[in-house]
């Protein structure tokens, strides 16, 4: 004989738990009870499928979890307790979850460390990863053939971060086959508490950088550490980042930075005036030099100089040949090498250009997030940021900005005084 019973979430999230599917997915900012919601969910559909005399595990992942404290654990120990008929249900320890009946057992794992193992195990008909931004496409790319019990699921809830992430790109810009995803905020909780509430209120008063992504569900715009903070937000509040087309009366600039088993990010700038116009910009990688050069034909502008970094003459071992002979012997000429300033000095030549610098909304986009979140990272230990730029998917296109910034100096009274901080070690 079935038994209804009744429970409460917020309204928003109803349609995502009718019917079948084979993804669930919520993103949104904080206090939107997501966490709490699917913690209670995964419960209820462990009794449903115990009661039904099915067998399995229910796989609970995070990307970092050092231990079940980092765990979704005490979310789903709480939803239980909070619903006698879930509480008679399962059998809760301290470091344990299972139905009495022996059906449904619970596992915690963290797939930047566990994900193999997770392979090998049995029987999982659901797999709820929590915090899910920072998962890797590697990672999904294993766990999902994992889940593969009949009308096994998938559940995946996070804040969004980054546009590039791969969690984005796989359930938002892509999303799979028979997927019901939905946006959840403070403002779609009817329970939102009043001690959420002020520290919203205070955010939005004191960190108005950070509120949209912690409290909206917007992309992380100005992280903390990151160096052109303050002169990003200036070019945004002025509406720098605009339509701004090729001058074809203007030669362009473009500033390299070469990687080596790595990404390859070219800047496109045309110096008109007082003012830098950055008109495109392209990375690619995995692919040799003669493909760049094809780029820079393909676009069709007519250059002034290529500013590459300083240690494009350094010799390959393969060929004998530096990349600099390379891109002459492809055809790349008026190159111009940038000094070897160090990194401090370089950060303060961008900070001194980007004053002057206007960037095309659709053919600079990638570029100008490269800048936007070109960081460094906080050391707990020290309680201090770190001397040195972390390195991540933006820091190729900050760099090729950085050799711009110290490689190029127009023909231009207009155009203020040569950088005087430290410059020993130019070569």
């Amino acid at each position: 004989m079935k038994v209804k019973q009744q429970i409460s979430i917020p309204e928003k999230l109803r349609p995502l738990f009718e019917g079948e599917a084979r993804y669930r997915c919520a993103y949104g900012g904080r206090g939107s009870a997501k966490t709490t919601t699917f913690a209670l969910m995964t419960a209820i559909w462990g009794y449903n499928w115990g009661k039904q005399g099915k067998h399995g595990q229910i796989v609970c992942g995070r990307e970092f979890m050092n231990s079940l404290n980092d765990s979704s654990l005490e979310e789903i120990k709480a939803a239980i307790r909070g619903i006698p008929w879930l509480e008679s249900y399962y059998d809760v320890g301290e470091k344990f979850i299972k139905s009495r009946d022996g059906n449904i057992s619970y596992t915690f794992v963290g797939l930047r460390r566990s994900l193999d193992s997770i392979k090998s195990k049995s029987r999982i008909l659901l797999a709820w990863v929590d915090e899910a931004e920072q998962v890797s496409d590697t990672a999904w790319t294993k766990l999902i053939p994992t889940v593969r019990e009949q009308d096994s699921e998938i559940w995946v809830t996070w804040n969004p971060e980054s546009k590039y992430s791969a969690t984005h790109e796989r359930f938002r810009v892509n999303p799979p086959a028979g997927a019901k995803i939905v946006e959840m905020n403070y403002t779609d909780n009817f329970w939102f508490p009043d001690v959420l509430e002020k520290e919203r209120l205070e955010d939005k008063e004191k960190r108005p950088d950070m509120y949209e992504h912690i409290w909206e569900g917007g992309f992380l715009t100005f992280s903390e550490g990151a160096y052109y903070g303050r002169e990003m937000r200036v070019i945004r509040e002025e509406e720098r980042i605009a339509n701004v087309v090729y001058d074809t009366s203007t030669a362009v600039v473009t500033a390299w930075d070469l990687g080596v088993g790595d990404s390859t990010a070219i800047w496109f700038a045309q110096f008109v005036g007082a003012e830098v116009h950055l008109i495109d910009y392209y990375e690619g990688s995995g692919v040799g030099l003669e493909h760049y050069v094809k780029v820079l034909q393909e676009k069709g502008y007519v250059y002034d100089k290529h500013i590459l970094p300083h240690d494009v003459r350094v010799r390959e071992l393969g060929t004998g040949m530096s990349r600099l002979e390379t891109l002459d012997s492809l055809g790349l000429k008026n190159v111009e090498i940038a000094p070897m300033l160090n990194i401090d000095d370089g950060i303060q030549a961008v900070r001194s250009l980007l004053g002057k610098c206007w960037f095309d909304k659709e053919k600079t986009e990638f570029g100008v997030d490269c800048l936007v979140n070109y960081s460094r990272d906080w050391d707990e230990n020290g309680k201090t940021w770190r001397l040195r730029p972390r390195h991540d998917l933006y820091s190729h296109g900050a760099d090729a900005f950085r050799y711009l910034a110290i490689g190029y100096r127009p023909n231009s009274t207009n155009w203020g005084e040569p950088i005087k901080r430290n410059l020993q070690g130019v070569v």
